[in-house]
């Protein structure tokens, strides 16, 4: 199979997108229950030593990894400019052993307005920012609401990629799911950090394979070159981008 990009005009059009997908929204790029402990795993190497209060997910969508790290924290807040998402979250938090630890609320990354200044002690961003319509304006938000010295966590895709550079353009396939994505490489993430007003203490690659982007093959083929770039250290062969930063000041 291969992707199909959903034209977007404004924040209206994702809010719609991801509205359509929270009923049936899975990881559909492998055996979700292993990608998630994978990921799970990451995110709480990036963790270490964040304070144990308060956590901020944006763009939380149904709650997958928040509800997880609800355990470590005293309080998790997920948002999601998706009322949809939020709902489908909400239906997970009445059956969670922690769900009194868990808020939910609906909001643009760019306009946490239901978060307040310095609330957090970490604040987490996981396969989101690259959907965000106005990235900057959305670290800023996400400086915001941590506390001086708190830590910002982020997953995305590596725009640096050989199958967003290379592969997929020489075959004429798209890497979108929405035509305004926006996939960030090292320097122009630190970058957006560093003017957001964080101070980047960790970027690095990890392994995401889009398997459910692409014909089997093409994903056989990127797995071989993962595991390559992971032994040479070789970025352009890791198709994720991890980053820990702290809010200065």
């Amino acid at each position: 199979m291969s992707l199909r990009t959903t034209p977007i005009k404004g924040l209206d059009d994702v809010r719609a997108f991801f509205d359509r997908l929270a009923p049936v929204y899975r990881d559909c790029h492998g055996k979700a229950e292993k990608l998630l402990r994978y990921r799970l795993g990451i995110i709480a190497r990036l963790l270490e030593r964040a304070g144990h209060g308060s956590l901020v997910e944006i763009g939380c969508g149904t709650g997958m990894h928040l509800f997880p790290l609800a355990a470590r924290f005293e309080r998790v807040h997920g948002t999601d400019l998706s009322p949809s998402m939020i709902e489908q979250a909400e239906h997970l938090r009445l059956g969670h052993p922690h769900g009194e630890r868990i808020r939910l609320s609906v909001a643009p990354a760019e306009s946490l307005s239901s978060v307040g200044d310095a609330e957090a002690d970490a604040v987490l961003s996981v396969g989101a920012l690259e959907h965000m319509l106005d990235q900057r304006q959305a670290l800023r938000e996400a400086c915001r609401v941590l506390k001086p010295g708190g830590v910002f966590v982020c997953l995305t895709p590596n725009a640096e990629y050989v199958w967003y550079t290379r592969i997929a353009p020489w075959l004429r396939l798209s890497t979108k799911h929405l035509s305004t994505d926006r996939f960030l490489g090292k320097k122009k993430l630190t970058d957006l950090l560093e003017t957001a007003g964080f101070e980047v203490e960790r970027i690095g690659s990890w392994t995401f394979i889009p398997r459910g982007d692409m014909p089997p093959y093409l994903a056989r083929i990127l797995t071989l070159l993962d595991g390559v770039g992971r032994l040479l250290r070789v970025p352009s062969f890791r198709g994720g981008l991890y980053c820990r930063a702290a809010r200065r000041g």
